[in-house]
């Protein structure tokens, strides 16, 4: 692999036709190895965008994504920073994983869903019984 190709099963990928390949598998393997990020960053496929979060490539971008599945690989590998747009997102595992990395925890002591906001008091409550 060039910064300008790649070779995935036999065949040479630049940046440029990368994005038009009709496997997903392929774009997928091309993400998965950090190839074209800028281009596959807004591929049509969930699974390939949400590699592309995984590789913690385009967080401010994906954070948005249409994809509650793409939005929670975010949550899941993303600056804190980031994390605060996805605060009152409107799928409950989004905003679970945010709960289990630890932020926001008072935020979420009154989320809509018991389960998130059950376990935001008792993570609080862990960290509170925490020496300083």
């Amino acid at each position: 692999m060039t910064e300008d190709s790649i070779t995935l099963y036999d065949k040479s990928y630049t940046c440029a036709n990368i994005q038009t390949e009709a496997d997903e598998y392929i774009r997928l393997e091309a993400a998965n190895q950090g190839f074209a990020l800028r281009i596959l960053v807004n591929d049509k496929s969930a699974l390939v965008r949400s590699t592309v979060a995984r590789i913690k490539y385009g967080h401010e971008q994906l954070a948005k994504d249409e994809s509650w599945k793409v939005r929670a690989t975010v949550a899941k590998h993303c600056q804190p920073l980031i994390l605060k747009s996805l605060i009152n997102d409107e799928n409950h595992f989004v905003r679970y994983i945010i709960v289990k990395r630890g932020f926001f925890l008072k935020y979420f002591t009154s989320d809509i869903d018991e389960e998130i906001a059950a376990l935001a008091k008792y993570q609080l409550t862990i960290k509170e019984q925490l020496p300083s």
